[in-house]
C-alpha cells in the first residue's frame, strides 16, 4: 500500500458502490456502502476477503449460493442493509470508490457496534 494509492487491508475505511448484479424490478440500483475493514467479531468475512488488496476503481462481482448472503457478508449484513437497502442477494457488483486509513475513533465505533446478522445462524454472535 502507498498513501497515494491505498489498497484495502485491515482497519481501512472503505467506501463502495454496491448493487445486486442481477437486479429485480424493485431494486433501487447502485448504493454507497461505507465500513471499516477487518473489525468483525468473528474475523474477516468472505465478502471482505474478496475485497482485500483492491484499490479505487477496482470492481468485483461476488457470487453466492442461494441462501448464503448472511454467511458471505457476516457482521456487515445489518449495516449493508441499512445503507444500501440490499437485504439478500445471490450476486453483488461492487466498485471501490475510496480507501483511506480509518481514524482511531472510527475503528472504536465500528468495533463497539459489533454488527450482526439477522437470525441466520452464521455464528457471528450478534443475535
Amino acid at each position: 500500500m502507498t498513501e497515494k494509492n491505498p489498497t484495502i487491508e485491515n482497519l481501512m475505511k472503505v467506501t463502495l458502490n454496491i448493487r445486486n448484479a442481477e437486479p429485480s424490478p424493485e431494486d433501487a440500483g447502485t448504493a454507497p456502502f461505507v465500513f471499516i475493514y477487518g473489525v468483525g467479531p468473528s474475523g474477516i468475512t468472505p465478502f471482505e476477503k474478496a475485497l482485500f488488496g483492491k484499490g479505487v476503481g477496482d470492481r468485483i462481482r461476488l457470487d453466492m449460493t442461494p441462501g448464503g448472503f448472511c454467511e458471505t457478508v457476516g457482521h456487515l449484513e445489518l449495516p449493508l442493509s441499512k445503507q444500501s437497502g440490499i437485504t439478500a442477494s445471490v450476486s453483488l457488483q461492487v466498485t471501490v470508490v475510496d480507501v483511506e486509513r480509518a481514524l482511531d475513533r472510527e475503528v472504536v465505533k465500528a468495533m463497539a457496534a459489533g454488527g450482526s446478522c439477522s437470525n441466520c445462524g452464521c455464528g457471528c454472535g450478534g443475535h
